[in-house]
């Protein structure tokens, strides 16, 4: 057996081999990346897809990403590990292990920190795999799931409108304000901004909204459409999800507001499911009052690369288009 790089080629093989290793325990979820297996890697500047081949056939994969994170009120590089599956026939042999040791040897050659991953209530089999290889619970984190029913109104006292280029200064101010306190929080500009949104499948500025109020934006909400990147069932039904990114607010209600004008448009887009992720006890949980809605703990595990690299005692930030590696 030997671990390489994934190529565009892989992709079909990929795809089936992921079809044959849902996730979970007492939640099964099986994820498939289509039409593109590379898209969820893709929303990151700096991304690395492994793959573990033996007799010439794909038997697991796994991928990682570097990104700017604060830690400590210093902007440091961290890695992301994530999306991590392996042939049920070809379990048990340490491939996880090995393809594991390949994105961490290539994040701590350019420099990161710390990595962390993040792993859903429930899968255990994740978490024993991650602590084998040295990460320790750091965390939990809650994913709020709000159940798009029903239209809301938002309110006619604010004007709420689609993002334009033009925004995007305000937008990426408004986002680090909201956030720059929290360790992990990746520092936003106008320009990455708008690199994001260029290389991110199922993603454009129709879905990014700002909410202004005397001619001033107050308040942000973007949201990164799963449903055109990947293919997610639980038992026999589809579903159809968005997450939240990236969120920015002046007050509570201007984000309620504008909550609810995702909801509707989610609503006319055939969505039935709307995700973010923050920490127990954030202020934006008391935004979503009136949504019918259902927590899941998301548990962070971190590992130091760099022995001066501490985590601060303070709230930590994980952006939603983490979630799409769970």
């Amino acid at each position: 057996m030997h671990i390489r790089e994934a190529r565009d080629g892989d992709n079909e093989e990929l795809q089936q081999l992921q079809a044959r290793c849902p996730q979970g325990t007492t939640l099964v979820v099986s994820t498939v990346n289509t039409p593109d297996f590379f898209a969820r890697a893709k929303a990151y500047s700096d991304y690395r897809v492994y793959v573990a081949v033996e007799d010439n056939h794909i038997v697991g994969s796994t991928a990682c990403a570097l990104r700017t994170g604060m830690i400590s009120g210093k902007e440091e590089k961290v890695g992301h590990v994530f999306q991590a599956f392996v042939d049920p026939d070809y379990r048990g042999r340490r491939i996880a292990g090995q393809m594991h040791q390949h994105r961490e040897e290539y994040l701590r050659h350019k420099g990161a920190a710390l990595a962390y991953s993040l792993i859903i209530e429930g899968n255990t089999p994740s978490i024993h795999y991650i602590s084998r290889e040295g990460f320790q619970w750091h965390r939990a984190m809650v994913m709020p799931c709000l159940l798009v029913l029903k239209d809301m109104a938002a309110g006619s006292r604010y004007r709420i409108r689609t993002a334009v280029t033009d925004d995007l200064p305000s937008i990426a101010g408004l986002v680090s304000e909201t956030w720059l306190d929290c360790e992990l929080y990746e520092p936003r500009s106008a320009e990455t901004l708008q690199q994001f949104i260029i290389r991110t499948p199922g993603y454009d500025l129709d879905n990014l909204f700002v909410l202004q109020e005397d001619d001033t934006i107050v308040a942000c909400l973007g949201f990164w459409d799963w449903s055109q990147v990947m293919k997610i069932t639980v038992g026999d039904e589809l579903l159809r999800q968005i997450m939240l990114t990236p969120i920015g607010y002046k007050r509570r209600e201007h984000l309620t507001a504008l909550l609810k004008h995702v909801n509707n448009v989610a609503r006319q887009r055939g969505i039935g499911y709307i995700y973010c992720v923050c920490e127990q006890g954030h202020p934006l949980l008391s935004s979503l009052r009136g949504f019918t809605r259902i927590d899941t703990a998301i548990h962070v595990y971190i590992k130091y690369l760099r022995e001066d690299t501490v985590l601060a005692n303070k709230q930590l930030f994980i952006d939603g288009v983490d979630l799409s590696g769970c």
